[in-house]
């Protein structure tokens, strides 16, 4: 547990109630409203499309799918960087890696950042997080603004959704009930490896009956992660076995959370946003990668869900098809609670007024106008040595992609030259057909190469390196999948 001492936020200029683009749906007026309760849920590593709301084939989210139903499914949501530490970071400061300053998996996120935590403790809001990730443990910044941080090391190394689950609802049974809260929680379950516990081990491949010697290969050093990861040394049937493994690990936590948002969206529980999203996707095997993410810039590692509920104000079953990016979360959660202060942000709020009320008294929301462009960039930590697309090391060896929702292009610096991959999404959303040379659209390709020129920068700063982490983190490190 952390308890950190109330900081002031910063106000932009222009405040009143409608302070730096964000929105006061409960009216500045009406000082003795009490603002609407916020449970903002982090799956880490859950795609997008592996969940049955977004038209997955198998049953892997019957509860989270009814919250889709209750309120908004965001449908084109990219995160800013496809690694824990600086995606995190950007859900919860609205701002872009190189805004926030948290470029890698080894980074801190700097004290300079006013948190939605600090913004909503200083609105009067308890404020608490129940995680599990070494990368958010207590002192590396994640913690500023929670009166309560629960990360303890037990949970780093294996699956702890049950654990997160009965941790927050102990919080919110005990706690003062005469104030608003914000609780966060982070399930780690369905990152590498993926090792569910029964009946979710083998609910989507019950006929696998093939030797299965991974995870004791990797524990024995006979293979490495990067092996793994970049040369192909699983057969088909043994991937497809792999991945029914991540999907039960999205099982189990969908299981985990039914009681906490039972809990919340229960009778006497009072007005709650329910926010719920991802850090980063996985890579299954596409594009010859297989079950990492942070190198790579295509959109199994990008894509990211995104649902909103809060009953009487966000219509059930609204399907928001704008372009978005998790720096716009921070900003459509203060909106939607009220609160118009926020340090300056790249993000922008998703949902806006819409002018007319529901039946039950609540203001309705309807869509904002979507991003003509989304950016993204790539870590340049912990690059395996099988890593035959890592041409040049540190920062400058970054990739960065930018999109316009239909045309994609990804740079990928080399010595002497660069690497252009351009993509129609429309026609190939898997990303099978690069178009560079064939002049397909060429103006459309060139125009997001000119985007992505003007986002991309290469200081990054100084991050520790694998010589400055102690031992203890570096086995946690392995178990994870980041070093061999």
């Amino acid at each position: 547990m952390s308890v950190l001492p109330r900081r002031s936020p910063r106000a932009m200029p222009g405040g009143g109630c409608l302070a730096a683009g964000l929105f006061i749906l409960l009216g500045c007026s009406r000082p003795a409203v009490v603002r609407p309760s916020l449970l903002l849920v982090t799956i880490d590593t859950l795609r997008a499309d592996h969940l049955g709301c977004y038209g997955y084939r198998r049953p892997t989210s019957p509860r989270i799918d009814r919250l889709a139903a209750e309120g908004a499914l965001f449908t084109r949501v990219t995160t800013s960087l496809p690694r824990t530490t600086p995606s995190v970071a950007s859900i919860l400061t609205g701002r872009y890696p190189k805004g926030h300053g948290a470029r890698g998996l080894f980074y801190s996120l700097s004290r300079a950042n006013l948190t939605l935590a600090e913004v909503m403790k200083e609105a009067g809001y308890d404020t608490a997080a129940v995680v599990s990730n070494l990368f958010l443990r207590p002192g590396q910044g994640f913690e500023q603004g929670f009166d309560y941080y629960d990360d303890p090391a037990a949970r780093f190394d294996g699956d702890s959704a049950a654990a997160i689950t009965t941790t927050a609802l102990r919080w919110l049974r005990g706690r003062d009930r005469g104030r608003p809260y914000f609780l966060w929680v982070h399930y780690l379950d369905p990152h590498w490896t993926y090792q569910p516990d029964p009946p979710f081990d083998r609910a989507y491949d019950p006929g696998f009956h093939e030797p299965f010697t991974l995870y004791d290969d990797l524990a024995a050093g006979r293979l490495t992660k990067g092996q793994v990861i970049f040369r192909d040394v699983l057969s088909d049937r043994q991937v497809e076995h792999v991945v029914a493994l991540y999907d039960g690990e999205i099982a189990q936590v969908d299981a985990a959370l039914a009681p906490l948002l039972d809990e919340v969206e229960g009778a006497g529980a009072g007005p709650v946003l329910i926010v719920l999203t991802s850090d980063h996707g996985e890579s299954l095997g596409e594009h010859g990668y297989h079950f990492a993410h942070g190198e790579y810039l295509y959109e199994e590692g990008l894509h990211v869900p995104l649902l909103m509920a809060m009953s009487g104000t966000i219509p059930a079953g609204l399907r928001v098809e704008a372009l978005a990016q998790n720096i716009d979360i921070a900003p459509t959660i203060l909106g939607l609670l009220g609160i118009d202060r926020l340090q300056s942000v790249d993000g922008r709020p998703l949902l806006l007024p819409g002018g007319r009320r529901k039946a039950g008294g609540g203001a309705s929301v309807e869509p904002a106008p979507g991003r003509s462009v989304v950016f993204a960039e790539s870590d340049f930590q912990l690059i395996h040595a099988e890593n035959r697309r890592f041409y040049i090391p540190g920062p400058a060896g970054k990739w960065s992609s930018a999109s316009d929702g239909r045309y994609k292009v990804i740079q990928i610096p080399r010595h002497g030259d660069e690497l252009i991959e351009f993509y129609d999404l429309a026609s190939d959303p898997g990303e099978t057909r690069d178009l560079e040379r064939t002049g397909i659209e060429r103006g459309a390709r060139d125009r997001l190469l000119r985007e992505v020129r003007k986002f991309v920068d290469y200081d990054a700063g100084r991050a520790p390196g694998l010589d400055e982490i102690d031992p203890e983190q570096r086995q946690r490190l392995k178990s994870l999948g980041y070093i061999n």
